[in-house]
C-alpha cells in the first residue's frame, strides 16, 4: 500500500523507536495482570485485578469482517475477543486497523512519539529491526512449550538472534497453477505439468503463439512502486537458484548478485507470453485473475487460490510444485503470514503475551481454514485439516510442513521504502528493454550502496 507521505530516513525512525521504548519501559510499570501459567480459579480467588484494556493493531480479516461480515469471516476476531474475555476476567480486547506494511509502520512511529502505541501489534515482514532495537518483547518462554508444533517459516520474519518475538496467526505458502482449458486447448497435456524452467518456457512460447492473441502462456505481475508482490513470486525463482538478495546477515542489498542473472533472464522470457499490458498492472486481483477467465495458463499461486480459483468458476484449475531450473533446488516463501508481536512499551506485557500465544491454540487454529479461507501455522491444526480438503489444498499443506528453508523477503535496516524502489526500478528495465542484465543489476546496486551509506 503507498504512504500518503514516504517515511523518514529510518535512522531517525530507529532512533526514536528506542528513546520511546525506554521511555515507556522507565515510566510506566506494567499493570499488575496474572503471571503466564497461572490457573485461572487461583487468579481469582485472590483480589480481583484492575480491569485490563489490551489494544491490539489488528488487520482487516479480524477489524473489518466483524463489523461487515459479522456471521462469516468475522466470525473469527469475535472468537478471539469473547473467547480470550471469557478466559481471562477483566480483561477487555480493543481491536483496531491502522493499516498494513508501510503505511501501518509509520503510523505506528507516529503513535510511538505521543505515548498512544498499541499493547500488540500485527505486520509481516517488518519485526527483525524493531527486535534489534529491544522494541519487541521476547516470547521464547512464553512458546517454549508449543514451539515444537511451530512451523519456523511462520515465526523467522519476527526472529532475531535466535529469540522468538512473535507468532503467526494464519500463513500462506506459494505454488504453481494452470488453467487446462487453456493448455489443452493448445493441444499439450495438463496431466503432466512443466517440470523445469526449460519445459515452463517451451510451453509458455507455444500456448501464446497458438493462443493468437486469444489467450498466452503466463501471468507475470510486474513491479509497482515500492510494493513487493512481484518481488514475492521472483523471489521464489531465486530462492531456487541459490540467488539471495541480501548480505552481511541479510541487512545489506545484493542486488547485483551473479546468480540473479539466469533468473533475470528467464522472468524476462516469461513477460514475452504474458497478456499485453498486465505485467504492471497494479492490481493484483485483475493480474491472477486472468488465468481463471481462461486467458492465461499458468503462475505463481499463493495458497489462497484454489478457492479464489473456483468461486471465479476456473472448471478445471490444477496445482503442482514450481518448475525448476537446472541444477536448482525445490524452494518457497511464506506470504500472507500475519504475526502479531508484543511492544516493549506495553503495559499488560504478560496478558499480551499469552494473547499472542492464544492465536497459536487449536480451537482458535482449526477456525483458521474454514472461516478465513487461509491456512493455520501450526503442525497439529495443518495435520487435522489435510484429510478434510482436495488434493490442491493438500499440496499447499504439505509444502509447509514439509519444506524445512520456507524463506521470507529480507528486511532493509535502513530505508525499505527507498530500496525496495530501486530493485523494482530495477526489474522494470529488466522487462521493458534488451539491456543486459549484469549492467542493469550492477546500476541497481550503486543506488542501493548510496542509501545504505546515508547518515542518520
Amino acid at each position: 500500500m503507498r504512504l500518503a507521505q514516504p517515511l523518514s530516513v529510518l535512522g531517525r525512525i530507529c532512533a526514536l523507536i528506542v528513546v520511546l521504548g525506554m521511555v515507556a519501559c522507565a515510566s510506566a510499570a506494567p499493570t499488575p495482570t496474572p503471571k503466564l501459567g497461572t490457573p485461572i480459579a487461583t487468579v481469582q480467588n485472590q483480589a480481583t485485578p484492575p480491569p485490563v484494556e489490551l489494544v491490539i493493531w489488528s488487520e482487516l480479516f479480524v477489524v473489518g469482517k466483524m463489523v461487515d461480515d459479522p456471521n462469516g469471516m468475522g466470525r473469527y476476531g469475535t472468537y478471539l475477543k469473547q473467547q480470550f474475555e471469557k478466559e481471562h476476567p477483566g480483561v477487555t480486547i480493543k481491536f483496531e486497523y491502522h493499516g498494513f506494511d508501510e503505511e501501518l509502520r509509520q503510523n505506528l512511529v507516529t503513535a510511538l512519539r505521543v505515548g498512544n502505541a498499541p499493547d500488540i501489534v500485527v505486520g509481516e515482514n517488518y519485526f527483525q529491526q524493531y527486535a534489534e532495537l529491544q522494541a519487541l518483547t521476547p516470547l521464547d518462554d512464553v512458546v517454549a512449550d508449543i514451539k515444537s508444533n511451530l512451523i519456523p517459516g511462520t515465526y523467522r520474519a519476527a526472529e532475531s538472534d535466535n529469540h522468538i518475538y512473535g507468532l503467526s496467526a494464519f500463513t500462506g505458502v506459494f505454488g504453481f497453477e494452470r488453467n487446462c482449458k487453456v493448455i489443452q486447448a493448445t493441444g499439450l497435456n495438463c496431466d503432466q505439468p512443466p517440470r523445469t524452467w526449460k519445459e515452463l518456457s517451451d510451453q509458455v512460447k507455444t500456448i501464446t503463439q497458438k493462443g493468437n492473441s486469444k489467450y498466452y502462456g503466463y501471468s507475470l505481475q510486474g513491479p509497482v512502486g515500492f510494493a513487493v508482490g512481484s518481488v514475492f513470486r521472483i523471489a521464489l525463482f531465486m530462492a531456487q537458484s541459490g540467488a539471495s538478495l541480501c548480505k552481511n546477515n541479510c541487512t545489506d542489498p545484493y542486488f547485483n548478485n551473479p546468480k540473479a542473472i539466469p533468473v533475470l533472464e528467464f522472468i524476462r522470457e516469461l513477460n514475452r507470453s504474458t497478456p499485453p499490458g498486465l505485467t504492471f498492472n497494479p492490481d493484483e486481483e485483475q493480474v491472477y485473475s486472468q488465468l481463471f477467465q481462461g486467458i492465461s495458463a499458468y503462475q505463481i499461486a499463493g495458497s489462497w487460490h484454489p478457492k479464489w480459483a473456483k468461486d471465479s468458476g476456473c472448471e478445471d484449475c490444477r496445482y503442482s510444485s514450481v518448475p525448476l531450473p537446472d541444477g536448482g533446488k525445490s524452494a518457497s516463501m511464506v506470504v500472507g503470514n500475519v504475526i502479531y508481536v508484543v511492544l516493549k512499551s506495553s503495559k499488560h506485557r504478560d496478558i499480551a503475551a499469552q494473547w499472542v500465544k492464544f492465536l497459536a491454540r487449536d480451537d482458535v487454529q482449526d477456525l483458521v481454514y474454514p472461516v478465513l479461507g487461509r491456512l493455520p501455522s501450526t503442525k497439529s491444526a495443518l495435520m487435522r485439516l489435510r484429510p478434510n480438503v482436495n488434493s490442491a489444498n493438500q499440496a499447499f499443506i504439505d509444502e509447509l510442513l514439509n519444506d524445512s528453508e520456507l524463506s521470507i523477503l529480507p528486511q532493509w535496516r535502513k530505508e525499505p521504502q527507498q530500496l525496495w524502489t530501486i530493485y523494482n526500478d530495477m526489474l522494470k528495465q529488466v522487462l521493458t528493454t534488451e539491456q543486459p542484465i549484469q549492467s542493469i543489476i550492477d546500476q541497481a546496486q550503486v543506488k542501493a550502496d548510496a542509501v545504505m551509506q546515508q547518515k542518520p
